[in-house]
């Protein structure tokens, strides 16, 4: 994509989600949980089509696993229940990159790997973003805009985050048991890839 393309294209972005914000404010309310759900939504869009252009990242330090992170911590969270939702909703178009590769060999996981830290990086930038926004309402003191707020992103932005740290100690773990070798896949590692990528 050359350079008149991304920034036509981010610029396109740009405009159409001042627009969609606006006329949801306009018609119901900065107040309203139907605002904070199309805010919280087109945050996420238009960071996932300017990471496409701008390919920003976190420190390589941030993907690395924690310590607290081993065990079942995502599953006791309900990451899980997160993936059937994610299996059959919008933000799964946001990504269409996190699917099983084929051959499976360590390259392909390697970019699944990558795609999930940029989905990862999406739904961190728009938290943050999302996290300014709500300071607004409570800097106004619109409690009830502030809560709407708080928990679409919770529900657009923590939760993805969380699944995608989840899927990725689950391709590592993969990725190390293939020693840099194509092979076949058997059962178990199927259902690896496939509770990663969100298909069956």
């Amino acid at each position: 994509m050359d350079v008149l393309k991304k920034v036509t294209l981010l610029v396109t972005a740009t405009v159409a989600i001042v627009l969609v914000v606006g006329w949801s404010v306009h018609l119901f309310g900065f107040r309203s949980f139907i605002s904070a759900v199309v805010v919280n939504w087109v945050v996420v869009c238009w960071i996932a089509t300017a990471s496409l252009i701008l390919n920003f990242s976190l420190p390589s330090s941030y993907y690395e696993t924690k310590s607290f992170e081993a065990g079942q911590l995502y599953e006791r969270l309900g990451v899980r229940f997160c993936k059937k939702l994610l299996r059959r909703g919008p933000l799964r178009i946001l990504s269409p990159k996190l699917r099983i590769p084929n051959p499976i060999v360590v390259e392909s996981l390697r970019e699944l790997e990558y795609e999930m830290r940029r989905a990862e990086t999406i739904h961190v930038v728009a938290f943050i973003v999302m996290m300014f926004v709500a300071g607004y309402g409570a800097v106004r003191g619109w409690l009830d805009a502030l809560s709407w707020m708080l928990l679409f992103n919770v529900l657009l932005n923590i939760y993805p985050m969380m699944l995608q740290r989840h899927n990725r100690m689950k391709l590592q773990r993969l990725i190390g048991s293939i020693n840099g070798k194509a092979i076949g896949v058997s059962v178990t590692q199927h259902r690896v890839i496939g509770s990663v990528s969100g298909e069956r």
